[in-house]
């Protein structure tokens, strides 16, 4: 049978879903499991070998890329100024530490993405946590995007947000999208400390489409919520077929980002009859999205892994 190594937690929805559709279209799902990196799990590179632990990593030849974790040195409770100068210490290790420990586990992830089958390759899987550049390619490849300024300056803020209605979104993903003259009422203190990604607000219905890089799997409309931020309120997702002009979309911005896998987003602005592309996530949640709808995107996604894993 063949293998399919997922790199995620054991306890992930997303990693137990496709080890589920996996194993019943007959291949061997093995978890490559970080969470106890270094301190129990172990992983070794050499010029002809990647084991994690006991387990050599270049004899799996397909791997799909759930979460490798991030660059996070700082301890996440309030310092009075006397535990930080007592913690100086300790903190400038553990900067060192997760540097280390980044360099290998990036290492890894790059020489699979040469030696096997990779979803989603190393040079995509982070456009999550660089936005900017996500949208640049995009938008330079003819896609139609909201207008977007990246930006520490904050005269250059207050221009875009005069000019029209936006949004502020986090450049590296993550924290809730808000309205630009919410977010800055409430977090006046970070604008001169912080460089902030704003886009110009589409009014429209939320819209979710999954796919492959050879095939469209489905897409829903997402019910939310007053709130921009569809994640924070979900009400329902229901099924839609899209215009074949935009599934055609779909693909091709995956093509353009190298994605082989994606959730991508739109927004569609009903009085221009208008598709807004907003992200192509490479490590898109599916769950709760599949219960809902009905669209089965991990059996779609492990028939792609076993079909193109390298022998």
């Amino acid at each position: 049978m063949t293998k399919i190594g997922i790199i995620g937690q054991q306890n992930d929805e997303e990693v137990i879903q496709l080890k589920k559709e996996i194993k019943k279209l007959g291949g061997t799902p093995i978890i490559i499991d970080f969470k106890e990196f270094p301190k129990k799990e172990k992983l070794t590179i050499t010029e002809k070998s990647i084991k994690f632990n006991n387990l050599e990593l270049l004899t799996i030849p397909a791997f799909y890329l759930r979460q490798l974790g991030y660059f996070w040195p700082i301890p996440q409770i309030e310092l009075t100024k006397a535990q930080w100068m007592k913690y100086y210490k300790k903190y400038n290790e553990n900067l060192i530490d997760e540097r280390e420990n980044l360099s290998v586990k990036h290492s890894m992830i790059r020489i699979l993405s040469m030696e096997t089958f990779l979803v989603n390759p190393y040079e995509c899987f982070m456009y999550h946590r660089l936005k900017p550049l996500q949208f640049y390619l995009l938008a330079k490849n003819g896609f139609k995007i909201p207008l977007f300024l990246s930006t520490s300056d904050p005269a250059e803020m207050q221009r875009f947000i005069k000019k029209q209605s936006s949004v502020c979104k986090p450049n590296a993903g993550g924290a809730e999208v808000k309205t630009s003259e919410d977010f800055i009422k409430e977090n006046d203190g970070i604008i001169t400390r912080r460089a902030l990604l704003f886009q110009k607000r589409i009014i429209g219905r939320d819209i979710r489409a999954f796919a492959t890089s050879d095939e469209f799997i489905g897409a829903a409309e997402i019910i939310h919520g007053p709130q921009i931020d569809y994640r924070v309120e979900t009400k329902d997702v229901k099924p839609i077929t899209l215009p074949e002009e935009i599934k055609e979309r779909t693909l091709q911005a995956m093509e353009t980002l190298n994605l082989r896998f994606s959730g991508v987003d739109y927004i569609y602005d009903t009085q221009e009859d208008q598709y807004y592309l907003l992200e192509c996530n490479p490590s898109p949640m599916f769950y709760v999205f599949e219960k809902i709808s009905r669209i089965n995107v991990s059996k779609k996604l492990a028939g792609y892994l076993l079909k193109n894993a390298k022998r």
